[in-house]
C-alpha cells in the first residue's frame, strides 16, 4: 500500500480508496508516521468520494491501514494546492512527499 501511495505521489496521480466503508478520491501529498501512534498516515486533499464534513479546505489524514481498495486513477493531481506543508507537523517522519 505504501509504495502505491508514494507511487501516485511521485507521479502526482489521483487516488482511490474504500475508508470506513465509504469511497474516498483524494490527491496524496504525504506520507509518514504519525507523531503520536507511529501509525503509517497519508495526509491528502480530498477532490470527491465521501466526506464526513464539507469543510474547506479539503485537507484530510487518513491511517493507511484503514484503506482498502486502492488504486491509482489516470487523473492528474495538482502539483500545489493552498495550505499544502510538506513537513507537515502531524508526522514525526516523511517516507514521501510532493
Amino acid at each position: 500500500m505504501k509504495e502505491l501511495i508514494c507511487t501516485a505521489i511521485k507521479n502526482r496521480k489521483v487516488i482511490q480508496f474504500t475508508y470506513e466503508n465509504q469511497i474516498r478520491i483524494v490527491e496524496p501529498f504525504v506520507i509518514g508516521n504519525h507523531r503520536d501512534t507511529n501509525n503509517l498516515v497519508m495526509r491528502s486533499y480530498r477532490v470527491g468520494g465521501y466526506s464526513k464534513s464539507e469543510r474547506e479546505p479539503n485537507w484530510r489524514l487518513f491511517d493507511v491501514s484503514l484503506i482498502s481498495n486502492l488504486s491509482i486513477t489516470d487523473t492528474n493531481a495538482a502539483d500545489f494546492r493552498e495550505y499544502y506543508n510538506p513537513q507537515d507537523k502531524h508526522m514525526s517522519r516523511i517516507i514521501c512527499n510532493v
